[in-house]
């Protein structure tokens, strides 16, 4: 099953981006296993220069920084990998490559969480 057609928008999902929360106690770390895995996903899919990261802010110890990746890159992953990417936990495209993203990173030695950004903006965190 190919995603050709994305959200309401519908039409060009090249320019969008999605943001990922990434929280990490050593930056320096955390920010090369975080290249290293988005490079290799990017390979996979033959697209690049798909993603950015954020300066990160520092609190209490914990760094926080944004990933931004395009949704054709999600797109293009899904579409690779089929029912593969479908059976990944997650109610939408955007859960399902952040939980795909997080077991690459596990995988890799990272002890670095990811968030969709748009969970930790929604009344679901009490935060509105």
């Amino acid at each position: 099953m190919a995603y050709n057609d994305y959200g309401s928008e519908g039409n060009d999902s090249e320019g969008e981006m999605v943001e990922i929360q990434v929280e990490a106690i050593d930056f320096k770390r955390e920010y090369d296993l975080l290249v290293k895995v988005m490079r290799r996903i990017e390979a996979m899919v033959h697209s690049y220069d798909s993603f950015v990261i954020g300066d990160p802010d520092n609190h209490m110890g914990w760094h926080f920084f944004t990933l931004y990746v395009s949704k054709s890159l999600i797109i293009r992953l899904a579409n690779l990998l089929g029912n593969e990417f479908l059976s990944i936990k997650g109610k939408s495209m955007e859960h399902k490559f952040v939980n795909l993203l997080a077991r690459h990173l596990k995988q890799a030695g990272s002890k670095a969480r990811v968030v969709l950004m748009a969970d930790l903006m929604s009344s679901k965190y009490g935060l509105f």
